[in-house]
């Protein structure tokens, strides 16, 4: 299919010449079962008009009819390149490209490359020789029996070049036409058959490569850290915490302040404070579910950190929060949670007769929102403009 589209492209310039010429009938009119013309050539010249000893380019391209009934033969042996006569032109070489075939035509082309150095031509319309082809008509009748027709003859039509830098008299424009040969088409062709090899060859590269990346991702995939020897994000410690405090706040209204109260209060608020402070905090596989107290508290397993339940501790004393450093936007939160971890101290290593129930009552409520607060600001949103500003702020300083 693209070898006759090619085709077409080059015999579209050619087409329209071939259409506005008298219809040349054979010399011998033996032939009456053609319905078509057997054969139909016609020139064509690579420029209007030459000057003398300049090369110019001379097309002869003919249109053949051969089907599965009918076959005409034409003579090519004295069209070669070699043994054609162009007198008054001297031929200096030529090609002869392959033959093309489109539904019940075959299409042979020869080019030659001529010049005249004759003086007296100068000024004038310098004829193209006249040629004869001799062709025989071949038909196919039953039992796939050959029948071959009598020598026929065709002639050429008439071509004429000017040799001077004017065009021809009889020329219908002066513009010289593309020049589209066989030869042409064929390299045209086989670029398009190099390039659609290279497009396949690039696709199967694609698609191995598509291939391999997702055989990567699938063995990343199983080699995922287990869901026990995951370690809990701050946002989440923050919110274990938080939910000590509240259930802290419940058991206060039912029995009132104790010593373990206190010291579930104090777990909570220390890890409240390590966040905070940005500390890391203590966490191992909890052995019993409910097993708060002795300074930590137990996180159950949610629907994103699936697994064991875990305990979770720190060791941030008072002193420690008053020292560090600490980031402006927590440093309301953090005194508030140093405030409320020396009231807890207090009433756990205090006497029981000094615990002053609405102290602790004010310290857990302090507590309480410290941490709130202390978990907003590690949200996912919160993190990832403090990664993306932290980073510019790098990149600034780099190029300063």
């Amino acid at each position: 299919m693209k070898r006759f589209l090619f085709s077409m492209l080059a015999l579209g310039v050619a087409m329209p010449a071939l259409a506005q010429m008298p219809p040349n009938k054979p010399a011998d009119a033996g032939v009456t079962n053609v319905e078509v013309d057997p054969i139909r050539c016609w020139w064509r010249t690579s420029a209007g008009a030459v000057r003398i000893g300049e090369h110019f380019e001379l097309w002869l391209t003919c249109a053949a009819l051969e089907t599965d009934s009918v076959q005409v033969v034409p003579d090519q042996s004295h069209l070669g390149v070699e043994v054609a006569a162009m007198a008054p032109f001297d031929v200096v070489g030529g090609s002869h490209p392959a033959d093309l075939r489109s539904g019940s035509r075959r299409f042979f082309q020869y080019q030659y490359i001529l010049r005249i150095i004759n003086p007296d031509a100068i000024g004038k319309d310098v004829k193209i020789p006249d040629t004869v082809i001799h062709y025989k008509v071949n038909s196919r009748v039953a039992a796939n029996t050959s029948i071959q027709g009598r020598d026929l003859t065709y002639v050429l039509p008439t071509e004429e070049v000017r040799v001077a830098s004017m065009v021809p008299a009889d020329a219908p424009d002066i513009r010289d036409s593309a020049g589209e040969s066989f030869s042409v088409v064929d390299s045209l062709n086989l670029r398009a058959g190099v390039l659609e090899i290279v497009a396949i060859t690039c696709i199967a590269l694609g698609s191995l490569m598509l291939i391999f990346v997702l055989v990567r991702l699938a063995r990343r995939g199983r080699k995922r850290t287990p869901a026990d020897a995951r370690l809990m994000p701050t946002r989440s410690v923050v919110g274990a915490a938080i939910r000590e405090m509240n259930a802290v706040q419940r058991d206060r209204e039912a029995q009132g302040w104790n010593e373990a109260l206190a010291g579930r209060a104090l777990a909570a608020s220390r890890i409240a404070a390590a966040a905070a402070l940005g500390r890391p905090v203590s966490q191992r596989i909890a052995g019993t579910p409910n097993s708060n107290g002795a300074g930590r508290i137990v996180a159950v397993p949610t629907l994103r950190l699936r697994g064991k339940a875990r305990t979770l501790s720190s060791s941030v004393t008072p002193g420690e929060l008053a020292r560090r450093p600490i980031d402006p936007r927590l440093q309301q939160s953090a005194d508030d949670l140093r405030e409320s971890i020396e009231a807890f101290s207090l009433a756990q290593y205090g006497r029981p007769a000094e615990m002053n129930q609405s102290a602790l009552d004010s310290a857990l409520s302090s507590a309480r929102s410290a941490a709130g607060r202390v978990k907003a600001e590690h949200s996912l949103f919160k993190m990832l403009l403090q990664r993306f500003t932290a980073g510019g702020a790098a990149a600034a300083e780099s190029r300063a």
